[in-house]
């Protein structure tokens, strides 16, 4: 069969940083490329899961989505555990889980990999049921994360975050959290608790040098003990490539003292008492370049 109706759908979040920009540029590279496209641009994540329900129910061997992290982390929650190939755009600010699995954050190298690359099974994280692909932040980042805004996400980009973090760090607090695994039991008193499930966290930082979206283990990194110079300490250490992993685990649940608290999936903010954190393994088929694996990467 040809036609509309059995060709790619490229959906592309008009929110996300480069989404309205890059649709034109898209179509026309993958056009170029050998693969037409039906371009469907969308207003946010959510309204791009019914088209991705349809998809699957048809059996369409691949689907192509432009966007940031949340638009990705929302596709994999309709594309987990199906036939249906995950294509990346990388269209957002940090394109975190297109670091991790070797996409080329230009539009052209993206393309690329979508049309000559293979296919490879990685990880999806799981929250209290909700898919995630790179990490779980509870802390100083949840609380700038709630902070930012599009606009100035879009004209910042990155720096956004160290340009809002030195305002919310003043009114910062320690949390008091509880954490087990099947390493047992942990009681913190920490700024910045961060549970990753992939190699890349952020944008560009490296959550530790063994993480992958394809170990079937989540990461657990913890950043201070309760005092601002040890979060400032740990964080730079980090930076410089010394991590703070205390932990690797399938699953782990973090219990909060003391209320909610704001919780960062995938750079959306939710609050959270109980965090049940679990790998969906090798859940979702994503378009990789040929010859990568992540657990290497």
């Amino acid at each position: 069969m040809t036609g509309p109706d059995c060709a790619v759908k490229l959906l592309v979040n008009m929110q996300s940083r480069r989404g309205a920009a890059s649709l034109p540029a898209a179509v026309k590279a993958l056009a170029a490329a050998g693969l037409p496209v039906t371009p469907l641009p969308v207003q946010e994540p959510h309204s791009a899961e019914v088209i991705l329900r349809a998809e699957v129910a048809r059996g369409a061997p691949l689907v192509i989505v432009g966007g940031g992290d949340g638009t990705l982390s929302h596709a994999a929650g309709v594309l987990a555990q199906t036939i249906t190939a995950l294509g990346i755009l990388p269209l957002g600010t940090g394109n975190t889980f297109a670091r991790s699995v070797g996409v080329p954050l230009d539009l052209s190298g993206a393309v690329r990999i979508i049309v000559e690359g293979e296919t490879a099974a990685v990880d999806v994280g799981m929250l209290n049921g909700r898919p995630f692909l790179n990490s779980v932040a509870l802390g100083l980042s949840a609380e700038i994360a709630r902070s930012l805004t599009p606009s100035l996400k879009r004209r910042l980009g990155l720096l956004a975050w160290p340009v809002v973090g030195t305002r919310v760090l003043r009114r910062h607090h320690a949390l008091d959290l509880t954490l087990t695994s099947p390493e047992g039991t942990l009681r913190l008193h920490t700024h910045q608790l961060l549970v990753a499930n992939g190699r890349y966290v952020a944008g560009p930082l490296r959550a530790a040098p063994h993480a992958s979206v394809a170990d079937r283990q989540l990461d657990v990194l913890v950043f201070g003990k309760g005092r601002l110079v040890s979060l400032l300490q740990a964080g730079t250490l980090w930076t410089l490539g010394r991590p703070v992993l205390e932990f690797s685990a399938p699953q782990v649940t973090v219990q909060t003292r003391g209320g909610a608290r704001w919780v960062s999936v995938d750079g959306e903010v939710t609050a959270c008492t109980t965090l049940k954190l679990s790998v969906d393994a090798a859940a979702l088929h994503v378009r990789v370049p040929v010859g990568f694996d992540a657990r290497r990467a």
